[in-house]
């Protein structure tokens, strides 16, 4: 039995040892490429484009925790707008961890306390991935499409297309019913064609929110660097979308940086384009934690203000 136990363990471990040094040696190598380059640079961070950045970065936290709240309302949840939102900042954190569904899970301890199903909250999690799949693929279509660069090949054209169909396919009635139906739900209403729009295009804007937040950080760094913002916005939703194809292994970690070090590298030298791609999960690991921070004080300031304004009232005359 013990045995048995150590085996998907060894091979989990094996898994990430792999992926790390795959990692690795794909972004040493492209940082060796132009390494004279990189420390010859005369580095000076510019931080208005981080302000405006984190700026960005609220309003689209904000936007994806509406959505979120959206979706919840519509299965059923009788819970209030700011709890959803609240809910949903305090597990953001959680989507770092490795792993695939500790978010869902930090969701289903927060929504089982108010009354909420674990069934409930996975169903309204695996809507949430499909409405930011289909999303995140017509984003990057969109404007890599409209891009001077040819930055999709045959791969990725299929993997989008693939993603896309899913989560279209995801998002159909029929579908959705049948899923809730594995988890003992039943929908209350028929999600109509003009929710569904209203979560894609929520989350189409979040998507162009992470790109603007990549050309911010390349404005800090790189302020020569001045146009392909298109294809920027194109080339984060295409490298968030594909993360997907490896949401079930152990870890992605590393995929996002790999993705965006080489497609960046089109239009930056090599060793920047890397140097970028990390200071940008850097940043965002950044800006979600003041960020999130920032929302639940603002959300509790909020919430004690009707007390503190009631108590007065509230005193025996």
């Amino acid at each position: 039995m013990n045995k048995t136990r150590r085996l998907p363990r060894a091979a989990t471990l094996a898994v990430m040892i792999a992926l790390a040094t795959l990692t690795l040696g794909i972004l040493g190598a492209l940082l060796w490429r132009d390494r004279y380059m990189l420390l010859s640079y005369d580095w000076q961070v510019r931080w208005r484009p981080l302000a405006a950045g984190f700026g960005v970065y609220l309003v689209a936290l904000l936007m994806a925790g509406a959505v979120w709240a959206d979706i919840m309302a519509a299965l059923g949840s009788r819970l209030g707008t700011r709890t959803h939102i609240r809910y949903y900042c305090l597990t953001t954190l959680t989507k770092r961890l490795p792993g695939t569904v500790w978010y869902v899970a930090g969701r289903g301890y927060l929504y089982s306390r108010q009354g909420d199903s674990l069934g409930l909250v996975t169903v309204a999690s695996g809507i949430e991935l499909a409405v930011s799949v289909v999303a995140g693929v017509l984003v990057s279509l969109g404007f890599l499409a409209g891009s001077a660069l040819d930055a999709i090949g045959r791969g990725q054209w299929t993997a989008l297309i693939v993603l896309l169909g899913g989560g279209l396919a995801l998002l159909q009635p029929r579908v959705l019913r049948r899923l809730a139906a594995r988890f003992g739900l039943t929908i209350p209403v028929e999600l109509g064609a003009a929710q569904l729009l209203r979560w894609v295009v929520g989350y189409s804007l979040i998507w162009m929110a992470g790109g603007g937040i990549v050309y911010l950080a390349i404005q800090a760094l790189l302020p020569t660097e001045t146009g392909h913002l298109g294809y920027i916005l194109g080339v984060w939703s295409l490298v968030g979308v594909l993360s997907v194809t490896v949401f079930f292994l152990p870890s992605n970690l590393g995929f996002t940086e790999v993705g965006l070090s080489l497609l960046l590298a089109r239009i930056l030298p090599a060793s920047f384009a890397v140097f970028v791609a990390v200071f940008v999960r850097l940043l965002l690991l950044v800006f979600e934690i003041v960020g999130v921070g920032v929302v639940l004080l603002i959300g509790q300031g909020r919430a004690r203000a009707p007390k503190d304004v009631a108590t007065p009232a509230s005193r025996p005359q």
